[in-house]
């Protein structure tokens, strides 16, 4: 039985505090052989602990049929985890966001016509229920429990019920939730349960926490209120954010730069938080993983998931990563006392115009000081009560911005730390002889007292570390550089290389004869050394020519007598036809008695389809780069024309109340044209002034907000002089918005960004007039005419497919075709080339491929599906892990388009693929 509790604001393993410093790292995302070098390079940044979500779409991609091999062995992965010494926090889901393709969900729920999703469904829960009896009881094993010699075995400390449960259903919330702790419980998990909405009450006895990037640390103040007893903890602590195809590298947040998240990561600690680092280290959205945003019509994860963290996509040590490590190793060495102590009343108080946060124990007091981000303020005045009288501190804010100053200190032999006001990287070394490690900036002096002994210390400027004793405590002083570059050790800690790993003969450099120092506790003697060459870097290979293997014959008019297709009786989704992930083809027969010009229109369809008619590629129908959402002129001939669509799923929604939307083509295909129409009338209306039933059921814990928000009518009329359906399109408005159609209710879209979004219109229509009516909650100028600018209607006016013959078929590589023209139809190209020895160890650095030429498909390395590769940009530089190399290579990829790939280039990008 698990051992992990909490009370008196701490968490405790056998009676012990622990105090947890996390990152996010995802295993699906990483290949297996290369866990183990992305969690150590975590552990050697001064982590104590992992984050993991279970994804369960990665282990039952189809109904029934389980995967748990490979970079899907998740128990494996947590084992080596606990091999390694880590903690564990596991995030189960169901549903987990971590923008993977359904938040994690497996789509072939939305074919199971009684299922609503993250709600108290019961055919839901049946699902999950199966999946979760399937993988927890395993996990469970693995928790956390004391050994009889004060050691630990297993790793998972924590667990999360569900993933920001403010998005699912009102009024069952509850119920949903209790379930899913049910189910962990009756798993065999014990441990103390988390949830990362900590705006709403606690499920399940569980403890609410943070997720986020600004003001973490007064959201975290204001959780104290409601959870006066609970340990505070930031379940996701954002060190960048995620990328979109079309979109600017980082655009969406920005990126954050790594003095702030350092900066940042002191304040949490500075409000007796704890953290995990979200994400730690990002890796790859392998083949079809990656999701729709919610923000923007055509916004689609782009294949790397670097997300700008610590720990670059290839494994890589950034900037970022050895801007974290002192902070990280401080949270991690005096865990002891910071758990210990709490968010008090101010001990310390800031002289001059700064923010002093205080935590007081029984063992120690602290006083963590930040500039909150003002880099132009480098130093503050510290006021520290005394018995007699009030002492003034100067404090050197750098490298960061936040410096934590200890007071009242009680060391492991019996002394007392009075305060130090350089920043302490940790207590090492016996109990008996504690060795304190402090940093600062080069040339800065600062002041130590020990039991009323003070003296200054001045942080060295030539590049050594420096040492004295001083009270009966030996104290050893760093500068910035060397106090991101300690790697601390279980008898020594070694100061200076770039890297340590699994031991202290593993020591990377990056120049020969560099200076580096070994601190051997025992003696706290340090001795100078100097690095052996490094190992000499791989060459880099040469890709040779491009060889197109095959040319897709699924577009050409007589291929139904060559290929094996689906016959369908009506247009179905792609879960409904069980190609649950990447390309599908549909095949449809459009017969005319003579010929004609229609316009064709898609109104039922997902992201985008490349569109062929009697074998010419006419465009690419759908949203983003390169596609168009309007109706395309078209040449039909008497008798039979084949259409056929390559419908791309570039993923689905990660979150909010979208994640069941369609895929592939669902819908038929008609003659339409755009409708000419007004503007729109726009008037303010009453707040509350709306027809409840238009807002879904899961999204009734919208209402009380709703309800209060001013609250504007659009209007416009359509004039229809004979009856056919009409389909309305609108984007890029930042607001709630609900449709109505001659007041009858048509659709509610909630805002998460732009909102955008599509209603079909037809029963609702009537001859002649129509009104077509749009509610918008926020503050709206009513002479703003570009608004509703977005808003299209097109009129249907035929469906060309109706009574025709549908087939479908999923994506496949053909034979080899490489004779037939390509005139635009799709193609599969292939490339050979050699790696050195070198290049396949898994400490070599990363190598990334860059494609010229090709403009959109999917790329493979030696069989592996490395992703989506796509011109849009912002990424033009593809991951080919080191597990997945081999002396001879084979790099394949699928072209939409066939277009030639040229000029590609292989290159090591240790610091990921948008380093320059």
């Amino acid at each position: 039985m698990a051992n992990v509790t909490y009370d008196d604001r701490s968490f405790f393993l056998g009676g012990r505090r622990i105090w947890l410093v996390s990152g996010s790292i995802h295993y699906w995302r990483i290949p297996a052989a290369l866990w183990r070098d992305r969690l150590l390079k975590a552990k050697r940044a001064g982590l104590n602990c992992i984050t993991t979500y279970l994804a369960w779409n990665v282990h039952e991609p189809v109904e029934g049929q389980w995967n748990f091999e490979g970079n899907a062995d998740v128990e494996a992965f947590i084992s080596l985890a606990e091999e390694l010494g880590l903690y564990v926090i596991l995030r189960p889901g169901p549903y987990i966001c971590a923008e993977h393709d359904m938040g994690g969900l497996p789509s072939w729920l939305n074919a199971k016509s009684s299922v609503s999703l993250r709600c108290n469904n019961a055919a839901y829960m049946h699902y999950f229920d199966k999946f979760f009896s399937k993988i927890l009881p395993t996990l469970a094993a693995h928790q956390a429990v004391p050994t009889a010699r004060g050691g630990v075995e297993g790793s998972i400390v924590l667990i999360q019920n569900e993933n920001e449960f403010l998005s699912t259903t009102e009024p069952d919330r509850t119920e949903y939730l209790d379930f899913i702790t049910k189910l962990f419980r009756r798993s065999g998990f014990t441990v103390p349960m988390i949830t990362c909405n900590y705006d709403n009450e606690p499920p399940a006895g569980g403890i609410n926490c943070a997720n986020g990037w600004g003001e973490l640390a007064l959201k975290l103040r204001r959780q104290r209120l409601r959870e006066p007893a609970a340990p505070l903890f930031v379940t996701e602590y954002y060190t960048g954010w995620f990328d979109a195809w079309g979109k600017e590298y980082q655009g969406q947040l920005g990126r954050k730069s790594p003095r702030a998240v350092a900066r940042k990561a002191m304040e949490i600690l500075g409000a007796g938080g704890q953290f995990n680092y979200y994400m730690w280290h990002g890796g790859t959205n392998f083949g079809f993983g990656g999701s729709r945003l919610v923000s923007d019509r055509a916004m689609w994860q782009i294949t790397s998931y670097d997300y700008d963290a610590p720990l670059a996509e290839g494994g890589g040590l950034t900037e970022k990563y050895y801007a974290t490590r002192p902070v990280n190793l401080f949270a991690n060495h005096m865990g002891n006392y910071l758990a210990d102590a709490q968010d008090e009343e101010p001990l310390a108080h800031i002289e001059d115009g700064l923010d002093v946060m205080n935590l007081t124990g029984a063992m120690s007091e602290w006083a963590i000081v930040t500039n909150h981000g003002c880099d132009e303020i480098t130093q503050a005045t510290l006021s520290l009560p005394e018995a007699k009288q009030t002492r003034l501190l100067k404090v050197n804010l750098e490298p960061f911005g936040a410096v934590a100053v200890p007071h009242a200190l009680k060391l492991p032999h019996g002394k007392i730390l009075d305060y130090c006001t350089l920043q302490p990287l940790g207590l090492f070394g016996p109990a008996e002889k504690p060795i304190l490690v402090v940093f600062g900036k080069a040339g800065v002096t600062g002041e130590i007292r020990i039991e009323g002994n003070s003296r200054d210390i001045t942080v060295p400027t030539d590049g050594q570390p420096a040492q004295l004793e001083h009270g009966g405590v030996h104290v050893v002083v760093l500068d910035v550089k060397n106090a991101q570059r300690a790697w601390p050790g279980d008898e020594s800690m070694v100061i200076g290389p770039d890297y340590m790993g699994e031991t202290e003969d593993d020591l990377r450099f990056a120049k020969v004869n560099s200076p580096y120092y070994v601190l051997t506790y025992a003696d706290a003697k340090i001795d100078a050394r100097r690095s052996k060459a490094p190992a000499p870097k791989p060459s880099t290979p040469r890709l040779g020519s491009w060889k197109r293997l095959a040319i897709h014959p699924e577009p050409m008019p007589d291929a139904d007598t060559k290929l094996e297709w689906q016959k369908i009786d009506r247009p179905r989704d792609v879960d409904h036809l069980g190609i649950h992930q990447g390309y599908a083809w549909y095949r449809i027969e459009i017969h005319r008695d003579r010929p004609a010009k229609p316009k064709l229109y898609l109104p039922e369809i997902a992201d985008r389809a490349t569109l062929f008619l009697n074998g010419k590629n006419i465009g690419v129908f759908g949203d983003g780069p390169g596609a168009i959402r309007e109706p395309i002129p078209v040449q039909l001939a008497r008798g039979k024309n084949v259409l056929v669509a390559l419908v791309d799923n570039l993923g689905r929604f990660a979150f909010g109340d979208r994640l069941d939307w369609k895929k592939g083509l669902f819908g038929h295909v008609w003659n339409a044209r755009e409708m000419r129409t007004g503007s729109f009338r726009i008037h303010p209306k009453p707040a509350g002034d709306f027809p409840k039933r238009i807002i879904p059921r899961h999204q009734h814990c919208m209402m009380p907000f709703l309800e209060t928000q001013p609250l504007y009518a659009a209007e416009i009329t359509l004039s229809l002089t004979k009856l056919h359906s009409v389909h309305m399109t609108f984007d890029k408005i930042p607001h709630n918005v609900a449709v109505f159609c001659n007041d009858r209710p048509a659709g509610f879209f909630k805002q998460y960004g732009d909102n955008f979004g599509e209603v079909l219109f037809s029963s609702e229509l009537k001859k002649g007039k129509n009104t077509i009516r749009l509610l918008l909650w926020g503050d709206v100028e009513t002479k703003e005419s570009t608004l509703l600018e977005s808003v299209r209607f097109f009129a249907l006016e035929e469906p060309l497919s109706a009574g025709e013959s549908w087939h479908v078929r999923p994506l496949t590589q053909p034979a080899s075709s490489a004779r037939e023209p390509v005139a635009g139809k799709p193609c599969w190209y292939q490339v050979n080339f050699k790696c050195p020895a070198a290049a396949l160890d898994p400490d070599a650095p990363p190598m990334f491929v860059k494609l010229f030429g090709a403009k959109k498909g999917q790329l493979f390395l030696n069989g592996q599906n490395l992703g989506r590769y796509w011109s849009a940009g912002p990424q033009d530089w593809y991951y080919l892990p080191s597990a997945w190399l081999a002396e001879e290579n084979q790099l394949q990829l699928f072209e939409e388009q066939g277009n030639t790939p040229t000029r590609c280039q292989l290159a090591y990008k240790p610091k990921g693929p948008f380093a320059k």
